[in-house]
């Protein structure tokens, strides 16, 4: 019988010892090995900073032209260094367009949806402010005339629908003439159009939250969420806290206060909007602060990092759900 041959096992790569290393400089890409330049891609003035920009992309493209089995190195080159590194290969550069092409392109891509989140949060708050300020002055206003309605009203909501009309009883405040009550009824209609306007920024950051933070929205409520990306400064950095942070987030002056004079620290801040806060024992608050917290920093990870594309609250809201009703 014949033997049969033995199959010859394919020879390892072998790999340089010397890695290559990659320059990256604002006008091009330059790699090095043992001390020598192998290749180099030098781009057109025009597109420097846009290439520069999304230098990544081009840096994998690059390796593989280069013909060398080695590790690769990066080496960030910027500012004097550049202009001396353009000097070195005699290559033209303009450093201050570059600056201002790449500032342009940094502040267009720069941009993300939860800076909205975080303008209407404002507003919000602003408008709420204004609607109290109005609320204060025209039930005073309105107080001279008809001060028993006044009283007896509960809402915002319901004052702004009777602010300006005349008396249907009996009355102890003053006999106002037409034009003073005039004025009273068009300071209540500015009244009406800032509650009209409260509920179309509130239907605004509810959809917008809905897109960019689906989790964090159904978790904390999208108000709550938006107000707590707002006093983070982004999703990215709500998402980065740890949930101890999110807690007390709102809260600052307590807490600063705690560290000063050594007052009681605070238990939550936003968090006591939330609409659970009201279904639990005042003593069970900071608990379910802290639960909710440690869920809310779960859903801003979740949001963050798959971009609001994946839904994971239905399992945290349940969870959440069978430990708030441990707490009531």
């Amino acid at each position: 019988m014949k033997r049969s041959k033995r199959r010859k096992r394919p020879k390892k790569q072998k790999f340089e010892k010397e890695p290559v290393k990659i320059t990256i400089a604002p006008f091009g890409l330059f790699a090095f090995h043992k001390g020598k330049l192998v290749k180099k891609e030098i781009w057109k003035p025009k597109e420097c900073a846009q290439n520069y920009f999304k230098r990544e992309e081009l840096i994998k493209k690059f390796k593989s032209k280069i013909a060398i089995k080695a590790k690769y190195e990066k080496n960030i080159i910027f500012g004097p260094e550049s202009e001396k590194f353009a000097k070195k290969f005699g290559i033209k550069f303009n450093f201050q367009k570059f600056m201002i092409d790449l500032t342009k392109l940094k502040i267009k891509f720069g941009f993300s949806k939860d800076k909205l989140v975080i303008q209407a949060s404002n507003m919000l708050d602003e408008t709420n402010k204004m609607i109290n300020m109005f609320y204060e002055r025209l039930s005073e206003w309105y107080g001279f005339y008809w001060p028993e309605i006044v009283e007896r009203v509960n809402s915002v909501e319901e004052f702004s629908k009777i602010v300006g009309k005349k008396r249907t009883e009996q009355s102890m405040g003053f006999d106002l003439e037409e034009k003073d009550l005039k004025m009273i009824g068009i300071a209540g209609e500015e009244l009406k159009s800032l509650i009209s306007f409260k509920e179309k920024v509130s239907n605004y950051i509810e959809k917008l939250m809905s897109e960019i933070a689906p989790n964090t929205s159904k978790i904390a409520g999208p108000l709550v969420g938006a107000k707590l990306i707002s006093v983070a400064g982004s999703l990215k950095k709500l998402a980065e806290m740890p949930s101890s942070t999110i807690q007390v987030l709102g809260a600052e002056k307590a807490l600063f206060r705690h560290i000063r004079k050594g007052t009681k620290p605070p238990k939550y801040g936003i968090l006591l909007s939330h609409e659970l806060m009201h279904k639990v024992k005042q003593t069970n608050r900071g608990k379910l602060a802290r639960l909710l917290a440690s869920k809310i920093s779960i859903a801003a990870k979740i949001d963050y990092y798959s971009q609001g594309k994946e839904k994971k609250w239905e399992e945290l809201l349940k969870d959440l759900e069978e430990k708030v009703s441990e707490l009531k």
